[in-house]
């Protein structure tokens, strides 16, 4: 094709239909839609912002410094806001690197006056557009759904792509907030040529995420020294860490509990492990005091010294110090505990960790325990995590299920698992489906399942489908599966459709699809739009273009060619 690249079978992001869930006539509206607040009358705290370690005069939280992640922040919230699909913005980081607070900040900034919901873990979002919408006269500037450790909500929740952009038709965006270390094992991994090759992962963690960085650089430092805060005047100072968590005590809990075996209480510390390593292994949801007990045994010294009074223990690992919180932090008044979030374990589970996990998990925690197994390269427990859920009936376990089975090299029961999936009207196992029969060489059976797939409104499987078409030589026909995936932002359809727009003599509108997807990173259509802006004649801009895309042999022709014309005098 010329210059450009050809037609290309990718995998992009997977998006499921836009389908809206309504709830039923007689079901009732949660208080936690009913109690929608204005974001500027929001409580940090109360969104999950951590505690601060108390002044003289014990004054609450410390006035907010500006990060340098500010201006993202704000120009990601407006983007989302004007977007008629809504969006989510996306804000990760390590624990205690201020990324909530960041987030919060940057909504009060940019759109005070939108109304607040802040759904609790468990809670199903499928039916909120449709309560969104009945209350529109409520949040005449729009809503924010407001999830802080998306990690703990997205089994429960349905959040997809497509769920978050009908949110956007209620008038919502999302935001949210993820652990770096829980993105990367709940994110599928990228795949290069068709889904069927993608890892398992939550589709909407695909997002490009805003990272607050834990470390505060020198800018920063220097806006929180003349804070006046003393605490932020003091956590500046010290640069082994930053500003804050030093705010939320993480370095100094973490030290208390490290050194527990030393102190006279290795079975208090051995508590607090199994809840952190419970947490790692993918349990989402809090835990009770027995379920910790059962996992603890796996981190006593060996060889243990006396250990303390199981009483004792427990009172150690769940006191309250510096007047914030304890080693093990209360969730609810059922008696259920989390481990301080700063705190981590290194190096491989024991295989207690993963029993009692799938023993402790429920089935939407069976979800995320797998997705960590599969991560960690457990595919036993995976597979044990997500067989039960399958075999109910649950498309998202079937579609996990079916990827291990498929990397394992049981191609069978994978399509087995994923079509069982499709006929459910899975579309992601539909596109899934298509590319291992595509890879088969089964490309008839293949287009029928990205056709199906494709009319439920899923992005990628627009763009597969268009990709097959044009395969099998019906251009018009892929031309128009290419735009519809194009205009809702699907990169790889943009390059494909300005491929099929410049070999068809239409370099202007094909200028504009390549110009479209460069901006939003694409290297092969920097390097198309290059080739295109050259034969117009506009050498200085295509220049740059083959510069941003890593085209340096066309550069160097290029420079080459303008000082033999004389266009410029040197590179």
């Amino acid at each position: 094709m010329g210059d450009n690249h050809g037609i290309s079978i990718q995998a992009g992001d997977i998006n499921g239909p836009v389908t809206v869930h309504s709830p039923p006539a007689d079901a009732p509206v949660p208080g936690w839609v009913e109690m929608a607040l204005p974001v500027h009358q929001c409580d940090a705290s109360e969104l999950g912002v951590h505690s601060a370690l108390p002044g003289s005069e014990d004054e609450g939280l410390p006035p907010y410094v500006a990060r340098d992640v500010d201006d993202a922040l704000d120009k990601g919230l407006a983007a989302a806001a004007a977007s008629a699909r809504g969006g989510l913005v996306l804000v990760t980081g390590a624990s205690t690197a201020g990324k909530t607070r960041a987030l919060v900040a940057a909504l009060g900034r940019t759109l005070p006056d939108r109304m607040l919901v802040a759904p609790p873990e468990g809670a199903d979002l499928r039916p909120l557009p449709a309560w969104l919408k009945e209350r529109a006269a409520r949040a005449p500037q729009g809503w924010v759904v407001w999830l802080d450790d998306l990690d703990r909500h997205l089994s429960p929740s349905g959040l997809t792509p497509a769920l978050v952009a009908v949110l956007g038709g209620a008038g919502a965006i999302v935001a949210a907030t993820i652990r770096r270390n829980q993105l990367e094992t709940l994110r599928p991994s990228t795949a290069e040529q068709l889904a069927a090759s993608e890892g398992a992962g939550y589709a909407v963690l695909r997002t490009p995420p805003i990272v607050v960085e834990r470390r505060w650089n020198r800018h920063e430092r220097e806006q929180a020294h003349a804070s006046g805060d003393e605490r932020l005047v003091r956590a500046a100072v010290d640069e082994r860490f930053g500003v804050a968590e030093q705010l939320a005590a993480g370095p100094v809990l973490e030290q208390i509990w490290r050194t527990g075996p030393d102190s006279g209480h290795p079975r208090g510390y051995a508590l607090v492990a199994a809840a952190v390593a419970l947490a790692q292994a993918g349990v989402p949801s809090p835990l009770t005091r027995e379920q910790i007990q059962a996992a603890h045994f796996a981190y006593l010294p060996d060889p243990p010294p006396l250990a303390e009074e199981a009483e004792q223990a427990w009172a150690w690992a769940t006191h309250q110090r510096s007047g914030m919180a304890g080693l093990l932090v209360p969730v609810d008044h059922d008696g259920r505990w989390r481990a301080f979030d700063y705190l981590t374990l290194q190096g491989p589970l024991p295989e207690i960790v993963w029993r009692v996990a799938l023993d402790t998990a429920t089935d939407q925690d069976r979800l995320d325990v797998g997705l960590t197994a599969y991560s960690a390269g457990r595919a036993d427990v995976a597979e044990t995590a997500w067989t039960p859920l399958a075999k109910q009936g649950h498309t998202e376990a079937m579609t996990n299920l079916g990827r291990l089975l498929e990397q394992t090299g049981r191609q069978k029961q994978a399509q087995d698992w994923f079509r069982r999936a499709a006929g459910q009207g899975d579309t992601e196992a539909m596109v899934t489906l298509g590319g291992l029969l595509f890879n088969a060489g089964r490309r008839r059976k293949a287009q029928d399942w990205f056709r199906r797939a494709a009319e439920q409104g899923d992005t990628s499987a627009m763009f597969l489908f268009g990709a097959s078409l044009a395969l099998a030589g019906r251009m018009a026909k892929a031309e128009d599966w290419f735009r519809r995936a194009a205009e809702q932002g699907h990169t790889e359809a943009m390059v494909n459709l300005g491929v099929l727009l410049k070999d068809a003599g239409r370099r202007r509108k094909a200028q504009d699809w390549f110009r479209r997807a460069a901006e939003q990173g694409h290297t092969e259509a920097m390097v198309n739009l290059g080739v295109l802006l050259k034969d117009a004649g506009q050498f200085e801009e295509a220049r740059t273009w083959f510069l941003r895309g890593g085209a340096m042999a066309r550069v160097i022709a290029l420079d080459v060619d303008g000082i033999a014309s004389g266009r410029w005098t040197k590179p």
